[in-house]
């Protein structure tokens, strides 16, 4: 009988983000490297998990709501409160709150399986196909997140990424510094922990990265293929984004979505221009 290949998941429901968890949860107890042995460490504020009884394969760690946008900017720092746990494991991954696994992911699909292969970084679902002068990297040359425009190839979603335990806990390590080295100097990155990790990730060569439609949005109906869905934050039956973030307590009821929204979009020429871009990443 063979050891399991263990596998840490990292998870970060504060506030109102507690919502999601058992979507991802169930989702991934179903779907996620069913060969492996799995353990959650969800990172939350909610007294009900919190005081719940133990589970085997779930650790619920305390974590107090920063506020926007810093449950986002800090993440490597809250991860890294669980270093000494988390360096037991084989490989680590984050997966955002607004996670669905809704196909099957095999330890082949995911892990960094290939001995040049440290990281696993995604593509951004809405973006990988634009050309790097259109891509959203942070531009402050002032920050430690800046990429000029002759620079980068991919942009990488902050949603999913992982890697070998060491491999990705020496990037928490250096993006917290970084993070931090800004914020002494009163500079935000512009899309927060998602730019630092576009900057560290540039011009690495030890990166798996994983397909352009292995992740989709909700709205892109049309990515059949897709196992990862990231359910859209802004709808109804969430409260709107404003109101998962804490920045309003008005919940946007169906009426008022339906309005902002309108019907949903075909997109014929973005879905073509992924889908021609998709063969040559």
């Amino acid at each position: 009988m063979y050891n399991k290949t263990k596998v840490a998941i990292l998870y970060i429901a504060t506030g109102r983000y507690i919502k999601f968890w058992d979507f991802f949860y169930k989702s991934a107890e179903q779907n996620l490297l069913l060969n492996s042995s799995k353990h959650y460490f969800v990172f939350t504020d909610c007294k009900e998990l919190l005081e719940s009884d133990i589970e085997e394969n779930i650790t619920y760690i305390k974590q107090p709501k920063l506020g926007w946008p810093y449950d986002t900017l800090m993440r490597f720092n809250i991860f890294l409160t669980q270093k000494n746990q988390l360096k037991k494991f084989d490989y680590i991954f984050f997966f955002n709150a607004n996670t669905e696994i809704v196909k099957t992911i095999t330890e082949e699909d995911l892990l960094p399986l290939n001995s040049a292969e440290n990281l696993v970084l995604t593509h951004q679902p809405h973006a990988f196909h634009k050309n790097k002068k259109q891509f959203t990297y942070d531009r402050n040359p002032l920050s430690n997140a800046y990429i000029p425009l002759s620079q980068g190839k991919h942009y990488f979603t902050g949603a999913l990424n992982g890697g070998k335990s060491v491999n990705f806990l020496e990037m928490c390590e250096h993006l917290n510094r970084k993070t931090k080295e800004d914020l002494d100097q009163n500079i935000i990155a512009l899309w927060h922990d998602e730019s630092h990790l576009n900057k560290y990730a540039l011009d690495r060569t030890d990166v798996k990265i994983l397909p352009p439609y292995f992740t989709r949005g909700e709205k892109e109906y049309w990515k059949k293929e897709s196992k990862v869905m990231f359910s859209d934050k802004s709808h109804y039956r969430f409260g709107g984004h404003a109101f998962l973030r804490g920045e309003t307590d008005q919940y946007i009821d169906q009426i008022e979505w339906k309005k902002l929204n309108g019907k949903p979009k075909k997109r014929i020429s973005f879905r073509l221009k992924q889908y021609i871009k998709s063969f040559f990443i």
